[in-house]
């Protein structure tokens, strides 16, 4: 048998796999390690540290699919076939007449929908809601009511009453809610008036401004019927509490101004005028300087009063007085008498700037310009008054009832006094008169069949009855002597 020979390497010659794992060994011990935990441990690499090391990516969520919509079988396109011109031009009028006839079927609509709705309103009237939160159309409705209104004064107090009327109605929808107004709802407005202690007066004139609001917008439209139309009034027939003055208060107040100073001298010409004139507190305030001229040789003051009417008022020599020495105190440019007549004869115009301005404490009376306040004529009565020791509540208008009372008891005409406190009906003119419920003018104190019996030669003066037995009993003389003691 032939032996095995063995076939020994030497280290001379180098396999392939070692010359392999050398080559393998220097690219790692070249390569750059990781920082970090990643470091080298026996029996692993860097790359196993690395990926153990590594965030495992999050799945994804599948959520449900929608099931598809079927697929609708699309029938076969047909063939294309060219238009003509004619063909074109009828298909482009006929799309313009739908869209006309859409249009106007449309604005029919919206004409049934606004007509349903104006029914509906008209025949339900106004709600609460619509009164305290008016929209744009139903705020201009209350604006034109007030501005159809002549006078300032009366625009004023339809105003207030009716900012009163919306805080009455926005308390009552705290208790009740959403409401329409109606007739109920102006009884309970009354009601709630007379638990605040208003006088019948005030509440007829509350009772008045919703009935002639309503009928506006009665009138307007907007409802069918006018809520406050049904409602009755007070009508008081009691007497006023506006007081007059007696001819010596009267005398007693014009002596209290001094009238060597310029507030003297102004406030004796506003009581002058409101003595003598009759006039308003809003008349006084609303008088020029050339609101005083001549009429047939006579110095007289032309007036606006209620409803813009105009009037005219003679002045008495002492109004004349009174204004001239306030004119010349306070250095006014006012012309009575001859001076005017020279004025208007040499064409001079006096400025139209108040007749009595604030002597001081309001914005423009160094110019003129500032009139004077109503509130100042209130403070100027109720301050003489006081000092005159009148007790009473006096007032600007007292002094206007002052005046007409005066004039009736000098027998004036109807008619005058009428033309002379710018009344349209004369029967103003028994409720302003405050002296015919004077006790010292009584017809009881006229009665006195005492001394109509003695002229006559009577020796009784009081009527005895034949039937009384007592009468027959009693002696003739002690009768008389009766009579003698009780006179």
């Amino acid at each position: 048998m032939k032996k095995k020979t063995s076939l020994k390497r030497s280290s001379s010659l180098p396999s392939k796999a070692a010359s392999t794992r050398k080559v393998l060994l220097k690219k790692f011990q070249t390569k750059k390690r990781p920082s970090g935990n990643l470091g080298w441990r026996a029996g692993s690499s860097w790359f196993e540290g690395a990926t153990s090391q590594r965030q495992k990516p999050k799945k994804k969520t599948t959520s449900a699919r929608k099931p598809r919509a079927p697929v609708q079988s699309r029938s076969p396109r047909r063939p294309s076939v060219p238009r003509s011109p004619e063909l074109e031009l009828q298909v482009h009028q006929q799309s313009l007449q739908n869209q006309l006839l859409t249009q106007e079927l449309e604005q029919k609509a919206l004409a049934l929908q606004e007509q349903k709705s104006r029914f509906e309103q008209k025949t339900q009237g106004l709600s609460n809601e619509q009164l305290i939160r008016p929209g744009e159309d139903l705020s201009d409705r209350i604006a034109a009511f007030l501005l159809d209104q002549r006078s300032e004064h009366t625009r004023k107090a339809y105003g207030k009453d009716l900012k009163r009327f919306v805080a009455f109605l926005r308390w009552r929808r705290l208790e009740r809610g959403w409401e329409r107004i109606e007739r109920q709802t102006i009884i309970a407005y009354k009601e709630h008036l007379l638990s605040e202690k208003l006088e019948h007066t005030t509440v007829d004139r509350h009772l008045a401004t919703l009935r002639s609001f309503f009928g506006w917008l009665a009138q307007d439209g907007v409802v069918t019927v006018n809520p406050a139309e049904g409602v009755r009034f007070l009508n008081p027939k009691r007497i006023s509490k506006t007081r007059g003055l007696s001819d010596e208060q009267v005398r007693s107040l014009l002596s209290l101004p001094d009238l060597h100073t310029r507030t003297g001298c102004l406030h004796h010409a506003i009581l002058t005028m409101l003595l003598y004139c009759g006039l308003r507190r809003s008349e006084l305030c609303s008088l020029k300087l050339n609101s005083i001229g001549m009429e047939r040789g006579r110095p007289v003051v032309r007036l606006l009063g209620k409803g813009n009417q105009e009037r005219i008022v003679p002045l008495v020599p002492a109004v004349v007085e009174s204004l001239r020495r306030y004119a010349l105190i306070n250095r006014r440019p006012l012309s009575i008498g001859d001076v005017a007549l020279q004025r208007s004869m040499q064409g001079v115009v006096l400025p139209d700037e108040p007749l009595f301005r604030a002597v001081k404490g309001r914005e423009g009376r160094s110019q003129g310009i500032a009139p004077l306040d109503p509130s100042t004529v209130f403070y100027i009565v109720t301050k003489y008054a006081k000092k005159a020791g009148i007790t009473e509540r006096i007032s600007p208008h007292s002094c206007r009832a002052t005046a007409i009372s005066h004039a009736r008891d000098r027998n004036a005409p109807d008619r005058a006094i009428q033309e002379f406190a710018g009344w349209a009906s004369p029967d103003m003119i028994t409720r302003y008169d405050k002296r015919k419920t004077a006790i010292e003018k009584s017809a009881a104190l006229l009665i006195q069949y005492e001394e109509d019996q003695k002229k006559q030669g009577s020796p009784a003066s009081v009527v005895t009855d034949a039937s009384d037995p007592l009468q027959e009993l009693a002696p003739q003389e002690e009768i008389k002597s009766d009579l003698t003691s009780w006179q």
